[in-house]
């Protein structure tokens, strides 16, 4: 394919809420396609399922953030010790384990009140504000953050603070632009983790904190690697939730047979929620996670020289007509197939236990607290977080 006539990311959702029917057409023509990537570069974009979860799964493609690869498509912290996505085989899966156990079913079972508790007191603290009001501010941002407070073990008073950090932490980051506020929050993050677990020496619990001191003691992790682990727990725990309430909600907004359908029937919050997650999956609508193939490889009839920079676009593989019958309808009572917004492999999302929870929460609840919540303005005038990596709009103006 000549250069100049490249497909470009990103392909952005009309009015922020349908799909980019750029996006469709691809996915319509092929799962895997030369484009050029918003940095500037030419890689592979993999927009089909099977593919993506193909390429997720195989040891021969390198995880962004492993040498030698010459590009670094997102942050700071891709290489930072403890970041998860940054480590292959036996290194990853001896820290995958560490923190496992603060996502198990009994952790979560415990959790599970503090939620609900949580999105009431938020309910109402929305109720109380002067109409419009910021969903964004008064919900939406705080909610993930004081779960993962709860989880980690520190005070629900600090989620502003370790919020905003984790904010700077996923702005794109691309090797042509700044990084030194993205490095500075990550190192500010770090710190304020390393005061944290000291703290937690003086006081244990059953949380992420006290989890990852006894996996220091046991000689299982360096406390630089528990540090990273629990700042990779907070940023990835907290910034994703927040895009796909808003994301959510919009599609609520924009489809409202479909929210009579939840309104109607409680039975189908978990399938509201699944059908959220395929629509609004992680990313900014042509985002994905970075892989590197360590040798020439052939996919689906498509040769992709060895270092090539390969986009598995985890969004797009929602939209793929050979998975998903009607892919670009939302439709809360879909026929369970499996997403990938949590991704596929050995790097699968270790929190997506906990993401189905807040969000099944937030939509479970939501519509009875507030009957006739809508937008104050009309969707196409919501700015987009463009420049987060999770996506997400500035502001959230309701009404209700």
């Amino acid at each position: 394919m000549p250069e100049e006539s490249l497909p470009t990311l990103p392909m952005w959702r009309v009015d922020h809420i349908e799909p980019s029917p750029e996006m469709l057409a691809l996915c319509d023509s092929g799962p895997i396609h030369r484009v050029r990537l918003p940095s500037g570069h030419e890689g592979w974009w993999v927009t089909g399922y099977d593919e993506a979860k193909a390429i997720l799964s195989d040891a021969a493609f390198r995880p962004s953030g492993m040498p030698p690869a010459a590009f670094t498509p997102a942050t700071v912290i891709l290489g930072s010790p403890g970041w998860l996505g940054s480590h292959e085989g036996s290194e990853h899966a001896r820290l995958r384990n560490i923190v496992a156990p603060a996502f198990s079913s009994r952790r979560l079972k415990l959790l599970a009140q503090q939620v609900e508790a949580i999105a009431a007191q938020l309910f109402e603290t929305l109720a109380a504000q002067p109409q419009p009001a910021d969903l964004r501010r008064h919900l939406s941002f705080p909610l993930p953050a004081m779960v993962i407070s709860a989880l980690m073990g520190v005070l629900y008073a600090d989620h502003a603070f370790f919020a905003r950090l984790s904010d700077e932490v996923m702005t794109h980051q691309h090797e042509r632009g700044p990084r030194n506020a993205a490095r500075s929050a990550w190192e500010e993050l770090r710190s304020y983790i390393r005061d944290k677990m000291r703290e937690k020496r003086q006081d244990p619990g059953d949380n992420l904190l006290t989890d990852l001191l006894a996996a220091v003691d046991q000689g299982k992790a360096t406390e630089e690697e528990a540090i990273g682990l629990a700042a990779g727990m907070l940023v990835a725990g907290h910034e994703s939730t927040v895009a796909q309430i808003e994301f959510g909600l919009l599609a609520m907004f924009r489809h409202p047979q479909q929210r009579e359908r939840l309104v109607g029937d409680s039975s189908l919050v978990g399938k509201a929620v699944e059908e959220i997650l395929r629509m609004y999956p992680p990313g900014a609508g042509w985002d994905g996670i970075m892989r590197y193939p360590r040798t020439d490889v052939t996919i689906a009839g498509v040769h992709i020289p060895a270092d090539s920079k390969v986009l598995v676009g985890l969004p797009a593989t929602s939209f793929d007509p050979r998975h998903f019958d009607d892919p670009e309808i939302f439709d809360i009572g879909r026929t369970e197939k499996p997403h990938l917004a949590f991704s596929y492999g050995p790097h699968y999302c270790i929190g997506m236990a906990l993401a189905r929870l807040e969000l099944k929460v937030v939509f479970g609840s939501i519509f009875q607290r507030f009957p006739t919540l809508n937008l104050a303005v009309a969707p196409e005038e919501l700015k987009l977080r463009k420049e987060i990596i999770t996506g997400g709009f500035e502001e959230f103006p309701v009404l209700w």
